[in-house]
């Protein structure tokens, strides 16, 4: 890690889901790489300063408590960072509440990459909405004059697990999603059947959720036997692990399903009229898509791809 130091810093904004965030990694390391020479830092919430810190990219991860209240955002970042350091900032989060920060910047001439009108480098496309959110960053930086992308090395994300306590096939189920946004799940029927045929070929179903998706895991469980619920036993660099080495994972729209993509293969994600895949798919290789109306065609493809694990 470089020593960090004055008047050469870079900010980075980002809040968001768990997916928006993952989604934004490459886009990251992009920037590290255009700004090789100076300190980077990231504005995020503490959910994800973990994460942050242990991809080594970043001289300081700082987090505030977003509130209702904009002006309460303001006073913390006026508080926790010293805006005569900050020679250009990066607003990933292109919200309304990350552009009320500009302001803040542009009275210390700051350049601002985003979508506020007078910015230094405002992303001016049109058609931005309509852009895949991968897409969308990547444009926005190349109105920043970031024109090369990488794809960086994502060993960090990975906390290995015991194998002793893993069987040797297994594959993971996503059923829930945020508990908010239930009309993003698919029925819980159809990942009863999922995790039958998965159990007929030997491999064990591992079920991933939170506190909130236990009654539905469970429920899962009591169904399929056979199928081990796993909700809450691993944080986010197991379940990087977990994702890499299963055979499948299969799961709504939701974030986890995002972690996945990066570092697993054969990634089968379930989406419902109620989000647009092409605009908020995973993004990786193997990474497979599937809406409500196409349940057959999912249990083929699934039934082939069991085949060749």
């Amino acid at each position: 890690m470089k020593k960090y130091s004055k008047k050469n810093s870079v900010l980075i904004i980002k809040f968001g889901g768990l997916g928006d965030f993952i989604l934004s990694i490459d886009s990251f390391y992009s920037i590290r790489q255009h700004h090789k020479n100076e300190n980077l830092i990231l504005l995020t919430e503490k959910f994800y300063s973990e994460i942050a810190e242990k991809t080594g990219w970043f001289e300081k991860v700082i987090t505030i408590n977003r509130s209702l209240f904009y002006v309460s955002d303001r006073r913390q970042i006026k508080k926790k960072i010293n805006l005569l350091d900050i020679k250009k900032v990066y607003d990933l989060q292109t919200s309304k509440r990350s552009s009320s920060y500009f302001n803040l910047f542009n009275e210390n001439n700051i350049e601002w990459s985003g979508i506020v009108k007078g910015c230094s480098h405002f992303h001016g496309n049109p058609n931005r909405d309509n852009l895949h959110t991968v897409d969308r960053f990547h444009d926005q930086l190349k109105f920043a004059n970031v024109k090369k992308f990488f794809k960086p090395d994502l060993d960090w994300l990975l906390q290995p697990i015991d194998k002793k306590i893993l069987p040797n096939n297994f594959a993971l189920i996503v059923p829930g999603g945020s508990a908010k946004r239930k009309y993003k799940r698919w029925s819980p029927k159809i990942y009863i059947s999922i995790a039958k045929t998965l159990i007929k070929k030997n491999i064990i179903p591992l079920l991933i959720g939170s506190n909130d998706e236990k009654d539905l895991c469970n429920y899962i469980c009591r169904c399929v036997p056979k199928a081990q619920n796993c909700c809450n036993n691993f944080n986010i660099f197991q379940l990087a692990y977990l994702g890499k080495k299963s055979k499948i994972v299969i799961g709504n729209d939701t974030g986890p399903m995002h972690l996945f993509a990066k570092v697993g293969k054969n990634i089968f994600v379930l989406f419902t009229k109620h989000s647009n895949p092409d605009i908020c798919r995973p993004k990786g290789k193997n990474v497979y898509i599937f809406k409500e109306e196409n349940i057959t065609k999912l249990f083929k493809s699934l039934e082939r791809k069991i085949n060749y694990c």
